[in-house]
């Protein structure tokens, strides 16, 4: 009764609505920018399906430095984090295995193996970044149930420049440094960048948190070819992190050897070493008639270490030589001294073919296979050595129409798992319908979609230690496929200095896959175990922009709930609370800007029987951006305050509150960018 309450209550409000406004978000992108997530090169006004998307050119690159930063700026996202520089994004309640990324226009393989380590991405080579919240499933197959995060690599240009950017924290004495160049010759292109980020220890308005230093590597480049009836583009990314995990859950509070951490040499605790290497090649055949062949090839390699659990482990105090990642046999990794070490290697096939069959249909084939493998060669074993197989089929076509248009897919898809602890195989056949309609100052979009989201192997056969959480985690071969059904309704009012979206969707999750704790416990760890059953999720999102009569002066509100129980009533875990955000753009000049962002956050009472309670908080932060010339050439200095009154807080998403671990405090941060 109380779901259905709230339900009608929001629906109430998205039909009484009467006032008119229109996008003036300084934050997102115009109405008519082309949406890359979708096909038939729509733009976000005339798109079926709902897409908030950012351009990160165009945002103060403090607040850039980070994914996590970026994508908080979009509404219906949260971010499940382990500090400030660790976040996994939760859509509309849904994260790591529910919610898709997509970079270098290939499914991301590492950041759904574990909640204590970041994506794996770095903002430093991206130029905007897309969010389909809701079911993807037609187009994303298998885990997009949640919805998706679309990446849009640094585009090339055919001019030469290089520039260098450069940031410090005050916080974790964090330094960034960033260089890219890119260029062009005839009908190729071609971009290079390297990013390098060193944090020390952050700090919470009570102290410094120990063990909780990053370090990242990260770098990218790309060649294309661009003819009149052909392009491709080859794309190569390496990022490599070193973390350390801050051991504050009850039976391992020895924090021995963490008062120095300077330089991080001498890696005591526990603490991650991860490696990413995406190899992408995208290449796109004009066929004539307006008909396109896409065809994406990729290859990912992901190397995961957690150190620590052994006490005195012989390969710490060597471990920056790397040695165990010179020689991958079967015999070269014993030598790391990792208690996990875990090589993810995925190969994928993505093949689309766009096909217009009149100036009002268009429609599109597409096929996705991937063949991924999993091998261990730590002291212990997370998960089995394994091999995955996935193959989707896809169909979607849409129609316009006079006043708005529809768009409706289906899809087939198929997972085998082959493990030394078992097998399992599963299929699903599923859909999506959703139409638009507009009107004079408004439009109006109605989507229904079906999820599907088959249960991975961590869920269907872990057995053992996860040392990044803590915790003995036992797998259930006998877990069934996840299935949804998700409807949603968005409206947009418009004028010609503000507008109002509303969103409501609702989300039913049949055989919802969780981890929950029991009494028992294993090796010195507490006891997790995967289990299921049905849950719903519910909620709303309104965002409001407004040009204000001041010139200089615009302004963004949002509003955001969401509600998440189990077919028992009980509450799902990592449910973001009611969430209120204010930011005030001043644009003083084309040289100068300053941004004013306040964020407040209700009390979270419903929690799940493993949860806490987390207090209701606000947080100013402050960001200004000057832009001048040197020696002819462009200079942005940019600054940051975050966290202005240093209030202390706990966010009900973050993995430290269990711990008493408090969110950032003030981090006072400044940088440059030179563009030679």
């Amino acid at each position: 009764m109380n779901k259905k309450y709230i339900y009608s209550l929001l629906a109430s409000m998205l039909l009484i609505s009467q006032a008119s406004f229109s996008q003036t978000n300084a934050d997102t992108v115009e109405l008519d920018e082309i949406i890359l997530s979708l096909p038939f090169n729509q733009d976000r006004g005339k798109s079926v399906i709902k897409v908030n998307k950012i351009n990160l050119n165009s945002i103060n690159p403090i607040l850039r430095s980070y994914i996590s930063k970026s994508i908080s700026k979009l509404p219906g996202i949260s971010l499940i984090t382990t500090g400030p520089g660790i976040a996994k994004p939760s859509v509309r309640g849904l994260s790591a295995s529910r919610v898709i990324i997509y970079s270098q226009g290939v499914r991301l393989e590492n950041h759904q193996w574990g909640d204590e380590h970041g994506v794996g991405v770095s903002t430093s080579g991206i130029s905007s970044v897309e969010l389909i919240k809701g079911p993807a499933y037609v187009l994303y197959g298998s885990d997009a149930m949640g919805g998706v995060l679309y990446i849009e690599p640094e585009r090339y240009s055919d001019d030469f420049s290089v520039d260098y950017m450069g940031i410090y924290n005050s916080n974790y004495s964090g330094i960034t440094n960033n260089l890219g160049l890119k260029g062009g010759s005839g009908d190729f292109s071609y971009v290079l960048r390297g990013n390098m980020t060193d944090n020390q220890n952050f700090s919470t308005p009570d102290g410094e948190v120990e063990n909780t230093w990053l370090k990242e590597y990260d770098f990218q480049g790309g060649l294309k070819y661009q003819s009149e009836k052909f392009s491709s583009d080859l794309r190569l990314s390496v990022n490599i992190s070193e973390l350390g995990i801050p051991e504050g859950e009850e039976g391992h509070d020895d924090h021995e050897g963490h008062d120095d951490h300077e330089g991080h040499d001498d890696h005591e605790g526990h603490y991650q070493e991860l490696s990413h290497t995406m190899l992408t090649w995208k290449n796109n055949f004009d066929l004539g008639n307006n008909h396109d062949l896409e065809i994406t090839l990729g290859r990912q390699f992901n190397e995961r270490k957690e150190f620590g659990g052994h006490g005195e482990e012989e390969g710490h105090d060597d471990h920056d030589d790397h040695e165990g990642h010179d020689d991958h046999d079967d015999h070269g990794h014993g030598g790391s001294g990792a208690e996990l070490d875990m090589e993810l290697t995925t190969n994928t096939v993505d093949v689309a073919l766009t096909m217009p069959q009149s100036d009002n249909f268009n429609m599109i084939l597409g096929t996705n296979i991937l063949s991924q493998e999993n091998k261990n060669f730590g002291h212990e074993e997370l998960i089995p050595d394994a091999d995955m197989n996935d193959f989707g089929l896809y169909g979607l076509g849409q129609i316009t129409m006079e006043n708005g248009s529809a768009l409706i897919g289906v899809r087939y898809d198929s997972r085998s798992i082959t493990s030394e602890k078992g097998a399992a195989d599963f299929s699903n056949f599923n859909g999506s319908i959703g139409l638009k309609r507009n009107f004079e100052n408004s439009s109006l979009r109605l989507n229904l979609g079906s999820g599907y989201r088959a249960p991975n192997l961590i869920e269907l056969f872990a057995d053992g230690v996860h040392h990044g959480t803590f915790r003995y985690e036992k797998g259930n071969p006998n877990l069934e496929s996840e299935t949804s059904f998700q409807s949603e309704i968005s409206l947009d009012l418009m004028s010609e200095s503000s507008s109002l979206t509303f969103d409501i969707f609702l989300n039913d999750i049949s055989n919802y896959i969780y981890v929950a704790p029991s009494n028992e416990m294993v090796s010195g760890y507490k006891l997790y175990n995967f289990m299921q059953q049905d849950a719903t999720l519910y909620g709303s999102e309104i965002n409001y922009s407004k040009q204000t009569g001041i010139e200089w002066l615009s302004s963004n509100t949002s509003l955001e709930y969401i509600r998440g129980e189990s077919a028992d009533g009980d509450p799902l875990p990592f449910i973001a609370p009611l969430t209120f955000k204010q930011v005030f753009n001043l644009d003083f000049s084309e040289n100068y800007s300053l941004e004013i962002d306040f964020v407040a956050k209700a009390k979270q009472s419903r929690i799940s029987q493993f949860e806490e309670e987390t207090d209701g908080y606000s947080l100013l932060n402050l960001s200004g951006n000057w832009r001048t010339s040197f020696l002819d050439n462009d200079l942005d200095i940019f600054w940051s305050v975050d966290n202005v009154f240093d209030t202390e807080y706990y966010d009900h998403l973050s993995r430290l509150k269990e711990s008493g671990i408090a969110g950032l405090g003030r981090n006072i941060s400044i940088g440059l960018k030179y563009n030679f």
